[in-house]
């Protein structure tokens, strides 16, 4: 199968956010497209979705013109896609989930589930997926709702495969294992439009790259002939910098966050670490090993059965995140739409919300002065927008990261916690996130950091707390420690 954009235009509001690009993706083949943050990516795959018609332009697929009118449409002509940003069913299984539309029926034309679930099984075990297919979708981690995200699409007769970035929020050992998956359905003829801010995934799996900027076309070039400085100065207009900064703890400050014997049965057991003020303690691990749940526990946001939280000394028994918060704590939570932001509200009003009292005076809200906090975040990370009183449901997912990002900061907390604070963002502005933590590590803020992106966790840690099956793999404090030592810790 064969399709071809030609002279794609979109605009929104009188913004172009396409103009004039192409694509050519063809079974059999990767095509790995790439660009920075509002380059038009989610744009041009909402468009091959049926999500959005272009305002001008023609899709051809094999050949004819093909009008994508809507999502149906879409997958009438063997394309699915698998969004950044889980459409999943919280409420219903696995399984459910994976057939959802198209369950099997046995004899009696009622629903096959034992079928359901055996095909299902199946599906998973295709990727690596220790999944049960009869487990609640809700409580199941962000990682393994990607992973049933992708058994959804590939239990469909599909001849085209979008991914947008699709191990955003997977280990290591689980990203390298869809990376494997990627091969085989190009192997078997599918055609695969993959779309990462990660290069290294991309060298590993492109056959060809294409970049865009700025909502344009801007090349096509072979896998195998491209370079990394080739393809972020394509993609930002410029060279690209240093990405990688780590920061190295001299002297250790004040210990302002002590973790004892923390336990939540079922999720994490016997946690014991410190935090100390300028440094970073990344937490390592799979998927399911807990991280996320540690994070929460210490921040309010869910409960644990034993263990200590002390704060400067103090033992501290936070019940909700406001308790956090007026310690001095702040979060960066995994998954931004449904924790971090407030979709119908603007760039401005979202970075403001940690800050109001702050910047208010009598209970009014001094505008000027908020004005100024924001355009100050707005510049140090460069996000993306018309105005900050733009709608930051408009904003792409890695320009809504970068405003979860800069309310935390805002608040100038003396402990932050980052749980996957890249994810979904570009090359350049991963640079920018990175040196902005450092510049505030080194004016002496504590970071505790998890990230699937192991090779980031060695940029920016100090010290590694390496996680398996919810309990300490390994404490690893050596700064020539390898992305090797920590596979092997977390999965062994």
């Amino acid at each position: 199968m064969e399709v071809i954009l030609k002279h794609i235009t979109k605009s929104f509001s009188g913004t172009k956010a396409l103009d004039d690009v192409e694509l050519h993706l063809k079974g059999g083949e990767i095509n790995c497209l790439v660009g920075e943050n509002g380059a038009g990516k989610s744009t041009v795959i909402k468009v091959l979705a049926g999500a959005h018609m272009p305002d001008s332009g023609e899709i051809r697929i094999d050949g004819q013109v093909t009008v994508l009118r809507n999502p149906r449409e879409s997958q009438m002509n063997k394309i699915a896609v698998i969004h950044q940003e889980l459409l999943l069913v919280p409420e219903v299984s696995v399984a459910e989930n994976i057939f959802l539309g198209d369950w099997p029926k046995g004899k009696t034309r009622f629903l096959d589930r034992k079928g359901m679930n055996e095909r299902a099984s199946g599906i998973l075990a295709r990727i690596g997926a220790n999944i049960n297919p009869r487990s609640i979708v809700s409580f199941l981690s962000t990682g393994e709702q990607q992973l049933v995200e992708i058994a959804k699409a590939l239990s469909k007769d599909i001849k085209v495969l979008i991914l947008d970035e699709p191990t955003a929020s997977l280990s290591e050992v689980d990203a390298n294992n869809l990376l494997r998956i990627v091969k085989e359905l190009k192997n078997q003829g599918i055609a695969v439009l993959y779309v990462s801010h990660r290069l290294e995934e991309v060298f590993a799996i492109a056959d060809k790259i294409t970049v865009f900027r700025d909502g344009k076309y801007i090349g096509c070039v072979p896998g195998q002939d491209a370079t990394k400085d080739e393809i972020v100065k394509m993609m930002v207009g410029r060279e690209a910098g240093n990405i990688e900064v780590r920061h190295r703890v001299k002297q250790k400050g004040k210990k302002v966050l002590e973790v004892k014997h923390l336990t939540s049965r079922g999720m994490f057991k016997d946690i014991s670490f410190d935090l100390y003020e300028g440094e970073v303690v990344g937490l390592a691990g799979l998927v399911g090993a807990g991280r996320t749940e540690i994070v929460r526990a210490l921040y309010g946001a869910d409960a644990y059965d034993s263990g200590e939280i002390l704060v400067n000394g103090e033992r501290r028994n936070f019940h909700h995140p406001a308790d956090a918060i007026r310690e001095g704590i702040s979060l960066v939570p995994e998954d931004r739409k449904t924790q971090g932001l407030v979709l119908g509200q603007s760039v401005e009003h979202n970075i403001q919300l940690g800050i109001l009292k702050k910047i208010s005076s009598y209970g009014m809200v001094q505008r000027k002065q908020g004005r100024a906090v924001v355009e100050d975040y707005r510049n140090k990370l460069r996000i993306k927008t018309v105005s900050v009183e733009t709608d930051v449901n408009s904003l792409s997912g890695g320009n809504q990261q970068k405003v979860v990002l800069a309310r935390s900061l805002a608040m100038d907390p003396r402990i932050l916690f980052l749980d996957e604070p890249t994810r979904g963002v570009d090359v350049g502005a991963r640079e920018e996130i990175h040196k902005l933590i450092d510049e505030a590590v080194k004016n002496r803020l504590a970071v505790l950091l998890v990230s699937s992106d192991i090779l980031e966790l060695l940029a920016l840690s100090d010290r590694i707390v390496v996680l398996r099956e919810g309990q300490i793999a390994g404490k690893l404090n050596d700064h020539k420690v390898s992305k090797e030592e920590v596979i092997k810790l977390a999965a062994n």
